[in-house]
């Protein structure tokens, strides 16, 4: 009997800790994609690629990743290194002359498009800023904050991500080929190369799928 019980507790351990893990760890899945009607075709003679998001290292391994995937595919792709962070004019006319001044007759363009964070975890008696909230000075005031504003904790946070892969033709005049991907767990990410490797993965499936080369 007891041979039993310690067989089912150890049974019941093991799976505790595979949901556990797999509930951190991350999963990418192709939202959706679309390819226009009439593909260019002529194969492309460049695709340059140009990405937006928060973080500048993420966009590195993005395009180079990016790019040596696509030429191990046939495609003559080149990373831009040029990074992007902010909707801003200058960053906008920058952005400009980035595809102006590159001889590709293909653009890709991947941006993050929306980023959410969630938690379960404890609310928290201190501010950004690392000072306690004046209301949390005493038991009754930390408890206060449990049902008003309070920042949340980092122990159990998961993060979103989407992000929009899309090509376009005549340097970037015509979009013919967009896809939309969602990860999941992302704060278990890493690195930003270990995110780029996720996105990638999905996004040249949907490419292959929609005969993008």
């Amino acid at each position: 009997m007891r041979n039993a019980v310690r067989s089912l507790f150890a049974a019941l351990l093991g799976a505790a800790a595979l949901v556990a893990g797999c509930a951190t760890t991350p999963e990418t899945t192709l939202q959706v994609s679309w390819v226009t009607p009439q593909l260019p075709p002529a194969p492309y003679r460049k695709l340059l690629i140009i990405t937006v998001a928060s973080d500048e290292f993420a966009q590195i391994a993005f395009q180079d990743q990016m790019a040596s995937a696509l030429q191990e595919r046939g495609v003559h792709a080149v990373a831009s290194r040029r990074y992007f962070t902010r909707y801003t004019e200058p960053e906008r006319e920058r952005f400009r002359r980035s595809i102006e001044e590159s001889d590709a007759d293909y653009v890709l363009l991947a941006r993050v498009t929306n980023a959410e964070s969630s938690a379960d975890s404890r609310g928290t008696i201190v501010g950004p800023g690392g000072a306690p909230y004046a209301a949390a000075s005493g038991v009754y005031g930390a408890y206060a904050l449990y049902g008003g504003s309070y920042t949340r904790g980092a122990d159990a946070q998961v993060f979103t991500v989407t992000v929009e892969a899309s090509i376009f033709a005549e340097k970037g005049e015509k979009l013919i080929w967009s896809a939309r991907t969602r990860t999941t767990n992302a704060q278990a990410f890493k690195s930003g190369a270990d995110a780029a490797r996720h996105q990638i993965a999905v996004i040249l499936e949907a490419m292959k799928k929609d005969k993008l080369f």
